[in-house]
């Protein structure tokens, strides 16, 4: 607020200066006692003129400086007594009339800054006034229009020279007159704002709807002196306000809107037809007459909360939410909340689909998964389905079994990087590419390497699943464990070359072994017919070596033409103890030690004796050969469950993998050429497994060789009462 200085000083600095010299001059030639302050008050009022306060209480200090001064420069004669009194009833008399006009100059200055105050608040007021885009007025206590705006005048259609004057009752239609009438003793009973609705008439004769705030304007002493009106238009609001009417009606979702409360003030056909209520029987009712009664605990919790954080969004978002119809029948739904924000206040409008045709269709979906994953989790198959990257989403039960790996294992993580080895990742990934660059299908074949390092042979289907686009999102494989499979398709074609051997071993007897025989007697009558040494010796090689072909033929015979057992009920005890006695002597020259840990009452198994015997001899005369410098051989026989198991072990100089792995392959052998016919471990194998049992060999290098017979033990569980040999070298 701008503050209006005093005016400017009339009298001069010097005027005062020399009236005040004047006076006291006039002081000292004529003592006048208490009258002479009173004369300094002549230039303290030439001093009051002045715009400064500060002069008047300076002039006031000097002049009572001048009094007090003359009082000793005044003539003999005159009482001292007396001079003191009149100048200090001549001070008292100078400061009090100082003091009040001082008092007089504050008067002054604040008057002159509130009329400055008052009239820049009353341009303020004006400015204000006259910017409101609402329409305000003022008229006095019969309703003549005394003052108004310039959104009044444009509002009403009429000139503010035409308004001025004019009743407020003429803007105001017939059927609202006594509603206003009511509105005015309210305003006047309450002493407060009073807001309605009502039309008003333009100029044009148009009706307009509009809002009113009424109030009375007092007097000082409490009076009513008129009434205030500020009108807004709601034209607008009222367009707007049906528009959102038809958009909330002609909208497909149910659509409600509640105040802070709870209240229901809106509700469009589609919540009539979802809840089976007349929009009557809604409007101004609680929400929760719509909500199960096991859920309108939370809802007012809810409710506060969106109200306090006023948002867009879903309401209950991750949990089931539910509504009951007027038939007390629950159904699932799902809300979506928008704040709105009305002069009223803020209100919620909820968007309210029911999704009972959507549940139904995600628990029909949600079967169909659970039955594929059943099949998937119990097919034998392996299941893989692969990301477009390789990452791995799925991994059923199957390949679980297989590799050892669990499916929370593997999942997110390459195949490439957990199952296939170095040596063929680069083919896997090249199928993979294939796969992803659109191609439909493809069978591949590859080992996958198991927890702990094992490999399985796998025999891969793969397909892809793309989108519309043709864009490939997952390669599918389906697998099969071949690995058995794989090792019978060996053992086959071992059989098939077996067979094929029988038949050139049949052959090779009649066509090879007459010939043989030939030369075996020619020799044979040569060595006792010639005294020459050189050719005995010759002869005798020829000979030996005639007999040897004879025992590759005989057992090339005995292994293609393998007879079918004559079996008997036997004592595995008694055949392993008769089948050492043959190399007690052989042992007792080579420093064989022999352990027997032999079980006492063995069950007896269905087998043909011979057979088992030349087992036994065969497996002995391997260990044997494995201890030239002499060691242990233990023989143990013990049972298992439905089998009896039979091992015979060594200290000998054991086999590396690589070895022990072929041993039993025909023809497969490790001595010197001519020492063996690397078909002897060929046969036993046979014989066991013609019996229905198994041989499994372990060896360490240096420390020796473990051959583990397991056969079936008889039907009948005949006991044959072997006596019990304890552990004992010899």
């Amino acid at each position: 607020m701008k503050v209006v200085e005093n005016p400017p000083a009339h009298a001069r600095p010097w005027v005062i200066s020399v009236l005040t010299i004047g006076i006291f001059v006039f002081d000292i030639l004529t003592p006048v006692g208490v009258l002479i302050s009173a004369f300094y008050i002549l230039p303290l009022l030439l001093a009051f003129l002045s715009s400064r306060e500060r002069d008047l209480i300076y002039f006031s200090i000097i002049a009572t400086a001048l009094t007090w001064i003359n009082l000793f420069l005044e003539p003999p004669g005159i009482s001292i007594q007396y001079g003191v009194l009149n100048r200090v009833i001549g001070t008292l008399v100078l400061w009090g009339v100082a003091m009040g006009l001082i008092h007089i100059r504050r008067v002054e200055e604040g008057l002159t800054n509130a009329e400055g105050a008052l009239k820049t608040a009353r341009g303020q007021f004006k400015d204000i006034f006259e910017a409101s885009k609402d329409a305000i007025g003022y008229a006095a206590l019969d309703g003549t229009i005394l003052l108004v705006n310039q959104a009044f005048s444009k509002m009403t259609g009429f000139s503010r020279e035409e308004l001025l004057g004019m009743n407020m009752r003429n803007l105001i239609p017939e059927q609202h007159k006594e509603q206003r009438d009511r509105v005015v003793a309210q305003a006047f009973q309450a002493s407060e704002p009073v807001e309605y609705e009502i039309d008003y008439f333009r100029k044009d004769g148009s009706q307009i709807p509009v809002s009113i705030t009424k109030f009375v304007v007092k007097e000082d002493d409490g009076k009513p002196a008129g009434l205030a009106v500020i009108v807004r238009n709601l034209t607008e609001h009222k367009r707007a306000g049906g528009q959102f009417r038809l958009v909330v009606e002609a909208s497909s979702n149910g659509m409600l809107m509640m105040d802070e409360d709870g209240t229901i003030l809106l509700v469009n056909q589609q919540i009539e037809q979802l809840f089976g209520y007349e929009r009557a029987e809604l409007i101004g009712q609680p929400v929760e007459m719509l909500v199960p009664q096991r859920m309108r605990s939370h809802h007012a919790g809810d409710r506060a909360k969106f109200f306090a954080h006023s948002e867009s969004r879903a309401m209950g978002k991750g949990r089931d939410l539910y509504g009951v119809r007027k038939d007390g029948q629950e159904f699932p739904l799902e809300i979506g909340l928008n704040p709105v924000r009305t002069p009223d206040g803020l209100r919620v409008l909820a968007s309210i689909v029911d999704i009972s045709g959507r549940k139904r269709a995600e628990q029909a979906l949600q079967k169909e998964r659970d039955f594929i994953d059943a099949v998937l989790e119990t097919a034998g198959a392996l299941v893989v389905v692969l990301d477009r990257e390789g990452r791995i989403l799925r991994f059923n039960r199957a390949c679980e079994q297989v590799t050892s790996y669990s499916s929370e294992e593997v999942m997110g993580r390459h195949v490439w990087d957990l199952f296939i080895i170095p040596d063929e990742v680069a083919g896997v990934k090249a199928v993979f590419e294939r796969l992803r660059g659109g191609e439909p299908r493809s069978d591949y074949e590859n080992d996958w390497m198991g927890k702990g390092g094992f490999l399985r042979r796998i025999s891969w289907s793969n397909t892809v699943i793309a989108d519309s686009s043709g864009k490939v999102d997952y390669v599918v494989s389906s697998g099969l464990d071949i690995t058995d499979f794989k090792s019978m398709q060996e053992q086959l074609r071992k059989t098939e070359r077996i067979a094929e051997l029988g038949t050139l071993a049949s052959g090779m007897a009649h066509e090879i072994g007459t010939p043989m025989n030939v030369i075996l007697g020619r020799a044979e009558y040569l060595f006792q017919r010639t005294a020459d040494e050189g050719m005995k010796k010759g002869l005798a090689t020829i000979v030996t070596q005639i007999e040897r072909i004879t025992k590759v033929m005989n057992q090339l015979l005995v292994f293609a033409r393998r007879k079918q057992p004559d079996r008997q009920v036997v004592d595995l005890g008694e055949i392993a103890e008769d089948s050492l006695e043959m190399f007690q002597e052989r042992m007792t020259h080579n420093r064989i030690t022999v352990e027997k840990g032999i079980e006492g009452n063995l069950p007896s198994i269905y087998a043909d004796r011979d057979q088992l015997v030349q087992v036994l001899i065969n497996l002995v005369t391997n260990s044997l050969h494995a201890m030239p410098e002499g060691g242990r051989l233990r023989l143990s026989l013990a049972r298992e469950g439905s089998h009896v198991c039979l091992g015979v072990s060594d200290t000998g100089h054991g086999m590396p993998e690589e070895i022990r792995s072929k041993v039993f392959e025909p023809f497969f052998t490790t001595k010197d050429f001519g020492k063996g016919t690397g078909l002897g471990l060929t046969v036993v194998k046979g014989i066991v497994e013609e019996h229905g049992g198994t041989i499994t060999v372990e060896s360490v290098v240096d420390k020796g060789t473990t051959f583990w017979i397991r056969l079936p033990v008889d039907r009948a569980e005949r006991t044959v009462t072997s006596s019990p040999t304890p552990t004992l070298s010899s």
